[in-house]
């Protein structure tokens, strides 16, 4: 279908997510359950600082595994644009040494700000295909001399527990099951988990099935379609969990035309996520 200009998209790659809003969104208290960077499209984002002052900015980057309350950022002035940033990569640690520091869990400016909302703007209106958002979105997020450096060793026994949590995202596997297959214990694999992670173990394995539903949601089947196929017991479930990692509600008006585009890239098709047809094309929903 044609995409909708200036309308909110959703891209949905295997391993990231960018979201791309038209009108400002008040989120709820929520966890931060994976990094991200936000930028304004729209208007300033507002810190509190330390000392009550506050500080405009237009780009903010968040660390998984904290509350999005105990920021004190006000986004309900902004037109966000949400970038999730893919797990396990260095991504996060390398804006982290460009960007200037708040806290420990929030950083504010990133260096190429305004060239980044003029593409992220582009995106939108011209609603590109996943590929070419991906490779515009990569050109302008990440400074030259950062690519390809090393900022964070991944422990691999973490690497395939991550694995077996998309493999099995449908099954209620416990803690000490994926712990055996490491050959760690469950308060060993816990305590690593988060350290690398930023989150706990069962927290991300909520994560990563909201994301599973999501797709489905995209794909076109109900709520209570994609709440089965993504492991949560009912549709009440999956909404309750939705808005514990987004700070927004799974509204049926809101994943739906005209309120949101989803575009799904080829590679979710094919890239061990579980969906209904894998041999199904890219589509915009």
């Amino acid at each position: 279908m044609d995409s909708s200009p200036g309308s909110a998209k959703l891209y949905i790659w295997s391993n990231q997510l960018l979201f791309l809003g038209a009108t400002c969104i008040a989120y709820r208290s929520h966890s931060v359950v994976s990094d991200k960077l936000l930028v304004s499209l729209e208007g300033d984002m507002i810190i509190t600082q330390v000392n009550g002052q506050n500080l405009l900015t237009r780009s903010v980057l968040l660390r998984a595994g904290t509350s999005f309350a105990s920021l004190n950022l006000d986004t309900s002035a902004a037109v966000v644009a949400i970038y999730y940033l893919p797990a396990l990569s260095q991504d996060h640690a390398a804006l982290e040494s460009v960007m200037t520091r708040v806290s420990d869990c929030l950083h504010y400016g990133h260096p190429q700000e305004a060239e980044l909302i003029k593409r992220l703007l582009h995106i939108r209106e011209a609603g590109l295909p996943p590929g070419e958002a991906q490779l515009m979105l990569r050109e302008y997020l990440m400074p030259p001399e950062l690519e390809g450096i090393i900022f964070r060793e991944y422990d691999p026994r973490i690497v395939s527990v991550i694995q077996r949590i998309r493999e099995t995202v449908s099954e209620n596997l416990s803690v000490q099951m994926f712990a055996a297959e490491v050959h760690l214990s469950a308060s060993r694999l816990e305590k690593l988990f988060k350290e690398q992670i930023g989150v706990p173990i069962t927290r991300y394995r909520l994560r990563y099935r909201v994301f599973v539903g999501v797709i489905h949601l995209a794909l076109g089947e109900s709520i209570t379609s994609a709440a089965l196929a993504a492991g949560f017991a009912s549709s009440a479930h999956f909404s309750k969990s939705y808005s514990a990692i987004h700070g927004i509600a799974p509204s049926a008006r809101f994943l739906k035309p005209p309120m949101l585009e989803v575009l799904l890239a080829d590679e979710i098709f094919g890239a061990g996520v579980p969906v209904v047809n894998e041999s199904a094309p890219a589509r915009a929903v």
